[in-house]
């Protein structure tokens, strides 16, 4: 009986009228396997239980359902975006030194090295005189718009260009790239990651954005829209911090398998607002968050359709195409795991990279004794008195300390000089290089009559100067001392 039982629900199951579920599951409407089994066999001749379980053991189990053949054209744009995204991430140091774990010395220098094994100086060079009509130049600079940086753009999109047709030609009887698509994946996952734990640990530090006391007396006209954009962001810590955070939080979810969906998603609203940053900036990344949104892209493609779905049409989600790597359920879990630490790890390198450079360099370093603003109150230059007139241009009107190893020199006509600084408060000195001509060089040597005072001697641009100095408390700048309010009895937009 108990065979014949179990033949007759298989029967029932796959015929038309009674078919409970196939691959995906049962359909809308379908009834319960109980309720079914009751409806059709005679009344006390099973349980309900005793169906159930003859049920479960007839039926096969409901598994994912199981990617169909892709179509021609996205095949293509997968060879095409396999080819593009795999040349980026294999050549950009950013990338390289992300997935090292970040930081400075010895990896920024390996992470130099491994670029120029890729620079193909020669194609980047037809690329920057006939297309960008620019020069090459000898090096590139860190912020990646250059034009050794846009030729090498080109490049990349011409030789996924090349390389696309003849993949398809060699490959046109393959229906899909399901196994490959699975690793090129989790490659991608984890260079986007790996990028999101670098700058989302720069903020969260913080340390990418600084408000410096030199901000606070140059002029805004003077500001280019970079410089603005630093000081906005730099002015309040917890939004810069929060900033971080999102970020981070966003490669969380990309090192996770089950969670990947939902990280590149994130990503890519975050890496739009980078972009529209950039562009609305000038800021010199363009080129890369462009690439890091695109890679955004990539991850989220083959869910965008199940996601638009969700959005706008009120229904449930069909259930997601299995991308794992093994067939082994005991694998995937294995590779989920490593997955998951190799991302803890990375983030974990890069936060304690940034929290040491932040107390080494940054604005966690200890203030130094003479930080703030100093009014020059009088000056002279060889012995000639030179009062406070904006129209001369050799006289000081103020030095601010920035830190430990950063003075400015602001004269009348509201110009700045940083310059690299020592500063020896026992020997009573302060050497100076300015950043921007290392030539140019000063020692001034002080005395502090008051805690607010300093008098100052130095030899610099061939004269004999002494100052006066008077400090300036930061709690009278506005901008520094106004705070946060839940109740005011008006706006205070000054």
């Amino acid at each position: 009986m108990k065979v014949r039982v179990g033949k007759w629900l298989r029967t029932l199951a796959s015929s038309p009228a009674g078919r409970v579920g196939g691959r995906g599951g049962p359909p809308t409407g379908a009834l319960p396997a109980g309720r079914l089994a009751q409806r059709v066999l005679p009344a006390g001749l099973l349980s309900e239980a005793a169906v159930e379980g003859a049920l479960k053991r007839a039926l096969p189990k409901a598994v994912p359902p199981t990617p169909s053949r892709w179509s021609g054209a996205t095949r293509t744009a997968f060879r095409f975006g396999c080819v593009y995204a795999g040349i980026y991430c294999l050549t950009t140091p950013q990338i390289y030194l992300a997935l090292r774990g970040g930081g400075m010395g010895r990896l920024q220098e390996a992470a130099d090295a491994w670029a120029k094994r890729w620079a193909f100086r020669p194609a980047r060079r037809w690329m920057a005189t006939h297309v960008l009509d620019r020069e090459l130049g000898a090096d590139r600079f860190d912020g990646g718009d250059d034009p050794y940086t846009w030729s090498g753009q080109l490049c990349w999109l011409a030789a996924a260009a090349a390389v696309t047709p003849v993949w398809s030609a060699l490959d046109r009887g393959r229906p899909d790239h399901a196994a490959l698509d699975r690793w090129f994946r989790l490659a991608v996952r984890f260079c986007l990651a790996g990028q999101m734990f670098s700058y989302g640990a720069a903020k969260a530090v913080p340390l990418q954005f600084q408000l410096p006391p030199s901000k606070l007396v140059q002029p805004l006209g003077d500001l280019s829209p970079m410089s603005l954009l630093w000081a906005q962001t730099g002015f309040s810590k917890p939004y810069q911090i929060l900033l971080g955070c999102a970020e981070i939080t966003g490669g969380l979810l990309l090192v996770v398998p089950r969670t990947a969906a939902l990280g590149a998603l994130l990503s890519a609203v975050e890496m739009t607002q980078v972009v529209i940053l950039n562009m609305t900036f000038d800021v010199p990344v363009k080129a890369h968050s462009l690439n890091l949104l695109l890679l955004s892209l990539l991850l989220l493609a083959p869910d965008a359709a199940r996601l638009a779905g969700a959005l706008t049409s009120g229904r449930a989600l069909p259930q997601a195409v299995s991308r794992d790597l093994f067939r082994s359920r005991r694998a995937n879990q294995a590779a989920a795991a490593l997955q998951i630490g190799a991302g803890l790890w990375l983030l974990g390198a890069q936060l304690r990279n940034d929290w040491r450079f932040h107390k080494t360099y940054g604005g966690g370093q200890e203030k130094p004794e003479l930080y703030g603003l100093w009014e020059v109150e009088d000056f002279s230059a060889d012995g000639e008195q030179h009062p406070p007139l904006t129209t001369d241009a050799r006289r000081w009107r103020r030095v601010v300390v920035d830190s430990a190893s950063a003075v400015t020199i602001q004269y009348m006509d509201d110009s700045l000089d940083t310059c690299m600084a020592v500063i020896d408060m026992d020997a009573g000195s302060i050497a100076l290089t300015r950043m921007t001509d290392p030539s140019w060089q000063a020692v001034l040597t002080f005395q502090r009559p008051a805690a607010d005072r300093l008098t100052v001697e130095a030899k610099a641009d061939g004269s004999d100067l002494r100052l006066r100095l008077r400090r300036r408390d930061l709690a009278t700048v506005p901008l520094v001392s106004r705070g946060f309010h839940w109740v005011q009895d008006t706006s205070y937009l000054r």
